[in-house]
């Protein structure tokens, strides 16, 4: 619990990291007998230091005279995660990083990095992109560090605008504050007790119900293949369905854990891998072993999902009701989850939420808005990715602004029950989880914020990410998602005897907390705009 409890130190030494490796992306690097230097302005004061200098430190912890200036304003914590930021290892190579730049999205990322130098955005952006695909190239082995990227700049100046970089730290030391209020803020709002009797670890137990596991695969109406998996109950019949949705770059695997369990509960579950999102599709993708996708194509995920619960009535439909279907999905398969429930897509919300990326004075930090906003002028003619056969649905840590907007929104249909996390730093819980959900007017839907959780908590698999990225007691996370996922489908798909509701009708003004530290749950069923303005305190952000 002790990193948990240190977050203020960690925002402080995260926004300089951030500022020295863009102000290190910028360097003055060429060819061995080249001079090799930073040039950092602010006004009309300008400092430089030498690579060699930031190679040696990197390597050796040696501090030379020259860079001494700028580690003398650092705290000893900062100065090691500067180490840490120039020599840390990334295993890429020259293949992948060419292809992930050639993407949509890894442009997208460039253009915002170059915003902060001193040169013709052109030009920033083929200096960056060749010297990450030359360091990558003699690496050799697979290990990417920032400091053989600085050492392969190809230019022989090139100067860092401090304000920018200055402005750019302030944002994240702001973005981050509001991380870490978020939770306080909307528990300030009020909250309650659960239901007399409501226990969410006995609904995250195990059920007594048989199920089989039935592995298929069918090609969608786009012509795609797509991977799927079935579990199905072996009495009673027909069993009510449950669709599970992955996020980008993300396997069904990691929520097959949420599918077993509701199995075991009487539901059928079908799961699949999305063929242009999932971790198969965007790492070959990135390898150059397959194609790289139309950067709209994700937004056609609500239809893979129909075809798929198509597929589930042609072969299993005496055994599974498809004309009462609930969806949980996460990041990506959020999004997928939300449309399917009613939101239609709003292309002119899309394309002006999307400005900000080319605004040469705006760095734009939030990965959610970069992913949607791949190709703003390249929308696809649909708006309506509506499944009246979809009853409730749950969108896990969301992907929804500004791909939807406030009227969108206020489209959803059926009971939709949205979780965020507090540390989310992919799909930022005030934009995409909180915003959003202030504008659905369905009586019967929630929002859940569940302190310290990440991005990734509610996955299962490998441990293999930074501590601050996966967040704390992973395994809590996931039983918690077990419990409000069966509980919420046993609300709105079950005849036989509903759940009752999460929030009792005399909390609905407030909510009511629930869950374990360190993850405890805050649980509201409204969330009005003037509410949403005490959490954030940021009207910028309420639009």
């Amino acid at each position: 619990m002790e990193r948990w409890r240190s977050r203020e130190r960690w925002r402080w030494s995260w926004s300089w990291r951030l500022a020295f490796l863009l102000a290190g992306c910028s360097l003055a690097g060429a060819p061995a007998s080249a001079a090799q230097r930073v040039t950092a302005r602010l006004g009309e004061l300008e400092r430089s230091v030498a690579v060699p200098a930031l190679a040696d430190f990197a390597r050796t912890g040696a501090i030379n005279p020259d860079l001494r200036f700028f580690l003398d304003r650092l705290k000893p914590a900062q100065r090691e995660d500067l180490r840490t930021a120039l020599s840390q290892p990334l295993p890429v190579t020259t293949v992948m990083v060419a292809n992930f730049l050639s993407t949509p999205l890894g442009e997208r990322i460039l253009q915002q990095l170059v915003k902060v130098l001193d040169r013709p955005p052109a030009v920033a952006q083929a200096a960056v992109s060749s010297a990450l695909i030359q360091a990558a190239a003699e690496a050799g082995d697979g290990q990417l560090r920032l400091i053989d990227v600085l050492e392969a700049y190809p230019l022989p100046s090139l100067g860092v605008n401090l304000a920018a970089v200055q402005s750019l730290a302030e944002q994240i030391s702001h973005e981050q504050n509001l991380l870490s209020q978020l939770y306080p803020r909307m528990l300030a709002l009020g909250a309650g007790s659960p239901p007399d009797g409501f226990s969410l670890e006995a609904w995250a137990g195990s059920g007594q119900r048989h199920f089989s596991t039935e592995s298929f695969g069918f090609v969608g109406r786009d012509g795609s293949q797509v991977e799927a998996l079935a579990y199905l109950p072996q009495a009673p019949a027909p069993a009510p369905l449950v669709v599970l949705a992955p996020g980008l770059n993300a396997e069904m695997n990691a929520l097959l854990y949420l599918g077993q369990h509701l199995a075991s509960h009487g539901y059928a579950v079908a799961a699949l891998n999305f063929p242009f999102a999932s971790g198969q599709a965007i790492q070959a993708a990135i390898r150059g072993t397959g194609t790289i996708p139309q950067p709209n194509a994700w937004y056609g995920q609500p239809h893979t999902v129909s075809d798929l619960i198509d597929q589930v009535q042609s072969r299993w439909g005496e055994l599974v009701r498809t004309d009462a279907v609930g969806v949980l999905g996460q990041s990506l398969g959020g999004y997928t989850a939300v449309a399917l429930a009613g939101a239609s897509l709003d292309w002119d919300h899309l394309k002006q939420g999307c400005r900000a990326l080319a605004d040469p004075a705006r760095l734009v930090l939030n990965p959610a808005v970069i992913w949607q906003c791949q190709a703003p002028g390249e929308v696809v003619e649909r708006r309506d990715f509506r499944d009246p056969r979809v009853r409730v649905a749950v969108a896990v840590n969301p992907v929804t602004n500004p791909i939807f907007s406030a009227t969108s929104m206020a489209d959803v249909a059926v009971p939709l029950l949205v979780i965020a996390g507090s540390q989310d730093v992919f799909a930022p819980a005030a934009s995409q989880q909180l915003v959003p959900y202030s504008a659905i007017r369905q009586p019967d839907s929630l929002l859940v914020m569940q302190q310290h959780g990440t991005h990734l908590s509610f996955l299962d698999g490998p441990a293999s990410l930074p501590a601050i990225l996966l967040g704390p007691d992973r395994a809590l996370a996931r039983t918690e998602l077990r419990g409000l996922s069966l509980a919420f489908f046993d609300r709105h798909l079950r005849t036989d005897g509903p759940a009752p509701a999460l929030v009792p009708s005399a909390q609905k003004e407030g909510g009511v907390t629930m869950g374990a530290d360190p993850l405890p749950l805050v649980v509201r069923s409204q969330l009005s705009r003037q509410k949403l303005l005490e959490v954030v305190q940021d009207p910028r952000l309420t639009h």
